[in-house]
């Protein structure tokens, strides 16, 4: 069991430094030596849970498509108006792109596929479904107008969602992403939420 606890620490390890070293170097920035180093672990350790570091970049991503999983549920768990949960969810999900090495590696390594050997799994989709769900569900409830395609909204939400983390990463190094978001909502926003629909927060704490 301790050998199983230490092996579980090391490989934790592992991937917290393989998410700082991918997102401050991209996929082909970072070498394996670079990894281990970091980590503080050795050459045999490192290759004994991740065979090349192109497994190590594709358990990165699973593991920020986790953490993205959780503030989903969470967000949806809370009794809060569809269109507040999606807001909740991105202001979120820009924030952890801020401080979470694993989040901000997740997103680099995404936007730079087509370097891998390996076909990755599409990433969008799942966001893009959850959107469309929170759109339609206000739509029923009359916090969205009606006359909204709520597919064509949630792709349009994505899109802009992902080219805002692209601007941000360019131009601040994501410092000002949480900004770009509450603007994307407030501008989207207009028009689109019928009167008499409930208070929305923007730059809420995070629970």
């Amino acid at each position: 069991m301790a050998q199983q606890e230490r092996a579980q620490r090391t490989r934790e390890s592992v991937l917290q430094a393989a998410g700082k070293s991918f997102a401050e170097g991209g996929f082909l920035g970072t070498s394996m030596a670079d990894i281990f180093a970091r980590a503080g672990v050795t050459k045999g350790a490192l290759y004994f849970h991740f065979t090349s570091k192109e497994e190590l970049a594709f358990a990165v991503i699973a593991a920020g498509e986790e953490i993205g999983a959780e503030t989903v549920q969470e967000a949806l768990a809370r009794d809060t108006p569809p269109i507040q949960k999606l807001i909740d969810i991105t202001l979120r999900w820009a924030s952890l792109i801020q401080t979470d090495p694993i989040v901000r590696a997740n997103v680099r390594l995404i936007v730079e596929q087509g370097t891998y050997s390996r076909e990755m799994p599409n990433s969008y989709e799942p966001w893009q479904e959850v959107v469309q769900s929170l759109l339609t569900q206000a739509q029923e409830r009359g916090e969205l107008e009606r006359k909204v395609d709520a597919k064509a909204l949630a792709e349009f939400v994505v899109s802009s969602f992902t080219g805002a983390q692209v601007v941000s990463y360019a131009m601040s190094d994501h410092k000002d992403l949480v900004r770009r978001i509450e603007s994307m909502w407030q501008l989207l926003l207009t028009g689109l939420v019928p009167q008499g629909a409930p208070i929305i927060f923007f730059s809420r704490p995070f629970q």
